[in-house]
């Protein structure tokens, strides 16, 4: 088959590689019709660090890619909940599908839950064909769904939500956003579909603040004055529930200074190692503060009704349309966030 292989930083190749196979009774093997590039795929891409994994030009080569929809052409025998010819979307990761946590739910309490395309421990969907382990617990009926609907639950959608509501926003309160990718602008339309009655939307980028400020947000870019136009709009309070939405220093480092005492603040972007929050800010102002990777399985339940009745729209967030051959350019564009760049499809039949 051709996939989008990781061949160290900056150097994703489309070339030949393994077919995928069965790797287990609960697997189902997926002809990829579409998928897409997370944010988090850039740490790899930039030779940085996702956790312990370090991606150094003398890394192991493997397929990339956590974002995926396609046909079932292949389930094994303990599959049970899809057939062959349907078309699904699957989590951007997974357990084993066979421990106690697996079992009862709770896919990403499984010791060896990991993500697609991000390591050799579990091939990505960057691909013409994936291996999808744990299939029942992995894999979601389209059913209702477009192509774009779908792959936005396949990770970020599904992100925006978990990282949001860990920031408790409240009816009638006030929420910044720090970070307006894909996650950032979907968390400002899910933020007023939550009853906020204040959106900040925090970004460098003009196109994307005013995609937010088309949605109804108070768009910042950042800057020396920040703080103050934020406690400036809350009478000197500051945002309630501040969702850092990016991993980069600069909007990790922005979150604590706005928020309200007695807030929330609440992470998502992959950090760095040296990454860290000043203590005394975190205590003097009694922030929460929560950080953790989403577990995607767990959120459908909360926002497929709302995408299929039309509430969430997270329209205008696919800019870009690409051919998998096309898949190293895709790349670059997705990087340098050139041409108004936001997400970007790539297409595999």
């Amino acid at each position: 088959m051709k996939a989008l292989v990781f061949n160290g930083p900056r150097d994703i190749r489309y070339e030949t590689y393994a077919d995928p196979e069965l790797r287990s009774a609960n697997s189902a093997i997926l002809k990829v019709k579409s998928c897409s590039i997370c944010g988090s795929d850039l740490h790899m891409y930039h030779g940085a660090h996702i956790g312990k994994t370090e991606y150094t030009a003398d890394a192991p080569k493997f397929c990339c890619g956590h974002e995926f929809v396609g046909e079932v052409v292949e389930a094994g025998a303990d599959v049970h909940g899809f057939k062959v010819g349907e078309m699904v979307l699957a989590a951007g990761g997974t357990g084993c599908g066979t421990c106690q946590k697996c079992l009862s739910g709770d896919v990403w309490k499984c010791r060896k839950s990991t993500a697609f395309g991000l390591s050799p421990d579990l091939q990505g969907g960057q691909a013409e064909f994936v291996n999808v382990p744990n299939a029942d617990k992995t894999l979601y009926p389209m059913d209702g769904l477009t192509t774009e609907q779908a792959l936005l639950l396949t990770d970020g959608m599904a992100t925006a939500y978990f990282g949001l509501t860990r920031a408790e926003p409240k009816p009638g309160g006030t929420v910044a956003v720090v970070g307006l990718g894909p996650i950032g602008i979907i968390a400002v339309e899910l933020a007023f579909l939550l009853g906020a009655a204040k959106v900040f939307a925090i970004d460098p980028v003009k196109s994307r603040r005013d995609m937010a400020a088309n949605l109804g947000a108070i768009a910042l870019a950042p800057s020396a004055d920040m703080v103050a136009q934020i406690m400036d709009a809350t009478d000197g309070a500051g945002a309630q529930s501040v969702f850092e939405a990016s991993g980069a220093k600069g909007a990790i480092n922005s979150v604590l200074p706005i928020v309200a005492r007695q807030g929330n603040a609440s992470f998502i972007g992959i950090p760095e190692p040296d990454d860290v929050l000043p203590l005394p800010l975190i205590m003097f102002k009694n922030v929460t503060v929560r950080g953790g990777i989403c577990d995607v399985q767990n959120m459908w339940p909360h926002l497929v009704p709302l995408v299929q009745s039309g509430r969430i729209k997270s329209e205008g967030l696919f800019s870009h349309q690409f051919d998998l051959s096309e898949g190293a350019e895709a790349y670059r564009l997705f990087d340098s966030r050139d041409d108004g760049v936001i997400k970007l499809r790539i297409d595999v039949d």
